[in-house]
Formats: structure tokens, sequence, C-alpha cells
């Protein structure tokens, strides 16, 4: 029987835990929370957070993972890299840790998409305030911009505001899981706010401002090569076979590409329950079974 190390056992990860649980697989999971959601569905638990990393690595000698098992989390991106550093050490296929870091860490993906022709905004990077102070000057009045931290997340600092009259007292400085080293300073692009989800040679796209899944920007995304471009970026990092979401603002004649994500993206999921579809199942299918299965009416096709 393979096993699966299964990280994060919330309420949110309560429906991928019911599909493994009917399937023939050894479940280990793991949560910081001791009395976690999903801690019953599971074969054996343990009161680890995917962030530590070597309880992790204990847990897989205990148990006896081999290169044939697999590891599996629908929790918060960054349980990623606890999923990979676990997967480099039982040689268990999974992207590397790098090419997770680089998903997880703006600075260092926005550096990756100009190197590779990947547009993104007019972007600088600050470490303080005085530097902040002197790229504003620079910028016209009344420009805005947005001034993200390197490993924000929604709404972690993220800030959006005019040169004008920047939230000075409102900036967090100090170090912690969202901010490590800078800032990132972008203009700001103008544009529709869409995000792509690619799986395979499949994808689809939602509207930031409805909500709603749409096909009427397909014309302007096939002219400008979009889809192409980011499954190139995903073959290259080896995240060919996963589903990947990009947050893009798009132009007639343009666009900027402004964050890729791993988690479960949020739209599709709650697109997909709206409309009776088992997201979890399909989603299952994907990443342990390599099979992509989500029904056609989710394509952008």
């Amino acid at each position: 029987m393979s096993k699966i190390l299964f990280l994060g056992c919330n309420f949110n990860q309560l429906p991928y835990l019911q599909v493994l649980k009917k399937r023939d697989y050894y479940i280990v999971g793991t949560d910081s929370n001791d009395h976690a959601p999903g801690r019953g569905l599971c074969d054996q638990f343990y009161p680890v957070g995917y962030d530590n990393i070597q309880s992790l690595i204990d847990i897989g000698d205990k148990e006896g993972f081999a290169p044939d098992d697999y590891a599996f989390t629908a929790a918060a991106q960054f349980a990623h890299r606890g999923a990979a550093a676990f997967c480099e050490q039982f040689n268990i296929g999974y992207p590397s840790i790098s090419t997770i870091e680089l998903c997880l860490d703006k600075s260092l993906f926005y550096k990756y998409f100009q190197e590779h022709g990947i547009p993104i905004p007019q972007t600088f990077y600050v470490q303080n305030q005085d530097e902040l102070r002197q790229r504003l000057e620079n910028f016209p009045s009344d420009t805005r911009i947005y001034l993200k931290s390197d490993f924000s997340k929604n709404p972690h600092y993220v800030y959006n505001f005019s040169t004008d009259i920047p939230p000075w007292d409102e900036i967090f400085w100090g170090n912690d899981r969202y901010l490590r080293k800078h800032y990132i300073l972008q203009k700001e692009f103008s544009g529709t706010s869409l995000r792509f989800n690619i799986y395979g040679a499949r994808f689809n796209v939602f509207d930031f401002q409805s909500g709603q899944r749409t096909t009427a920007y397909h014309e302007t995304i096939n002219s400008l090569g979009i889809l192409q471009t980011l499954q190139r970026l995903l073959h290259d990092q080896g995240l060919e076979d996963w589903l990947v979401k990009f947050d893009v603002i798009l132009k007639q004649d343009s666009y900027v590409v402004l964050d890729i994500g791993l988690d479960p993206p949020y739209r599709m999921v709650k697109w997909s329950q709206a409309n009776g579809i088992d997201f979890a199942r399909h989603y299952i299918n994907q990443y342990i079974d390599g099979d992509i299965t989500y029904p056609v009416q989710l394509d952008g096709i």
C-alpha cells in the first residue's frame, strides 16, 4: 500500500482527505493543530507544522517512506516547501525546493520573469523607508503605486497608494513570514485584472472584478501568446503537471504578470462548488494519478 504524507488537515483540506480516504492509500497527516479537523481521516497523525522540515523527515523515517510514495498538500503554498524538502529526502517525485522558493519569493520570480521575457510592471526593490522615499521622488506626482513585501500574501503587506499620499504609518518594516528582505515597488499597470489557471494543455480565466469565469479576452490572450509564454515557464520549472495560477493585467496590445500561485485556486474551487463539480476529486486525480479529468465546462478553450 502506497503512503501519502498529507500536510495540513484544516477544514479547507477535508475534501481532499475524504477523496483519499476512499482510495487504497495509507494517509500520514500532519498539522500544527493537534486537534485538526482532518485528524480522524488519517491512518496516522502527527501534530507537526509544514514548516518544521526536520520533524517531517523524522516522520518519514519512522513511517518508512520510499520513492514510490507521495507527498500532498492543499494548504497555503508555503506548505509546498516542506513537501519539497521531504520528497527530496526520500527521492519522491516533486518540484525542487528551488522551484518552490522561486514561486514564493516575489523578488525571485520578478527577476526570473524579466530574464525570460515575461512582462512585469515597472519594478524596484526597497529595503527601508529612506529608499522608498527616494524612489517615490522620481515618479510624477499622483502616480498610483503598489508596494508588496517579498513574501506577501493578501492582505499581508500589500499597499496601493498615490505618490502624493504614502501611508507611512501603515507600512510594516519588521521581519516575519511575509517580509524577509525587502519590498517590491511597482508602478500601477492599468488594464483588466485576470486570474489564469493552467493545468497541462488546458486553462481557464476568471475576471477579478466579477469573479466569473470568462472567455471574453481569449482573442487578445491568443494574439499576445500569453498562454504559451506561461506554459513555457511551467515546463522549464518542472511544474507542467501542476495546476498553477497567475495574476495577469491585460490591455489590448500588452500585458503584465503580477503573481504565481501553487495553492488550489480559490475562484476555480468556488466555481466548481457552485456547479456541482467535485473539484477535490479532480485535483487528486491530477496530483496523485497524473490524470487531468476536470470537466470541459471549466476550460477557457
